[in-house]
């Protein structure tokens, strides 16, 4: 029985496979979820897309854009899915949703020569702060925040800030993922960062795949994620 069981499975891969649409995943560089490395896409968000596409036998051609591309096409392409996305109550209806795939812990950075205590959430409002222009900076505005300084480019951010409070089109603060902080400033050729106040925000992240996408594929994703899930190797944080 058990044999006619992984027969019987590995038919119905085959099948899901063969029927499929050819996909494109597409998604953003915001380490360590998804970013490039030596010319080719990686990341923890990454790793876990690359290992479901394998158990379910579907084939993707994975790109980096910058976000507002990659999230229109994932919309009005029937074969394309984008991640790492956040699953916000606006784009519920927009796509068909597989994960989470990842979880992202934020913190704002100031750098080093910093002065100030940040005390609470409250302490922030007064400061320019850097953020990607994705579901970050949604939060942060759904949350009050105003002076905010948005960047396609989460890497853009870091030669932005200063320790000048009066310096024009610079920021005091950077809110960006907690565990890459530091490398991506030290690669946009900032030297010392800190971390002044953490956890400002910690969001789930999802495959979103077009609403045409055939069930079959949305299945045979979601049943690879849960088969990752319960070997333990999933969410990646």
């Amino acid at each position: 029985m058990a044999r006619f069981s992984l027969v019987a499975a590995a038919a119905i891969l085959a099948a899901v496979a063969q029927n499929a649409l050819a996909l494109t995943f597409l998604t953003e560089e915001n380490p360590p979820l998804n970013f490039t490395k030596n010319g080719q896409v990686s990341g923890t968000a990454t790793a876990t897309v690359h290992d479901m596409l394998k158990r379910s036998g579907l084939i993707a051609e994975i790109r980096v854009l910058p976000w507002d591309e990659a999230y229109a096409q994932a919309q009005s392409d029937p074969a394309t899915c984008v991640y790492a996305t956040a699953r916000l109550p606006e784009r519920y209806n927009l796509f068909q949703w597989v994960g989470p795939i990842a979880r992202g812990v934020y913190s704002a950075f100031a750098l080093e020569g910093f002065k100030d205590k940040v005390a609470s959430t409250g302490d922030l409002f007064k400061y320019r702060i850097g953020v990607a222009r994705d579901a970050r900076a949604q939060y942060l505005r759904r949350r009050g925040f105003t002076n905010l300084v948005e960047a396609d480019r989460d890497s853009d951010i870091p030669a932005l800030l200063t320790l000048n409070p009066a310096k024009s089109g610079s920021v005091d603060l950077w809110v960006t993922q907690a565990r890459m902080a530091r490398d991506v400033a030290r690669q946009a050729g900032v030297g010392a960062i800190k971390e002044v106040f953490p956890a400002i925000l910690t969001q789930e992240y999802w495959l979103a795949c077009n609403l045409k996408l055939p069930q079959e594929q949305i299945r045979a994703l979601s049943d690879a994620l849960m088969e990752i899930e319960k070997q333990g190797t999933a969410i990646s944080k």
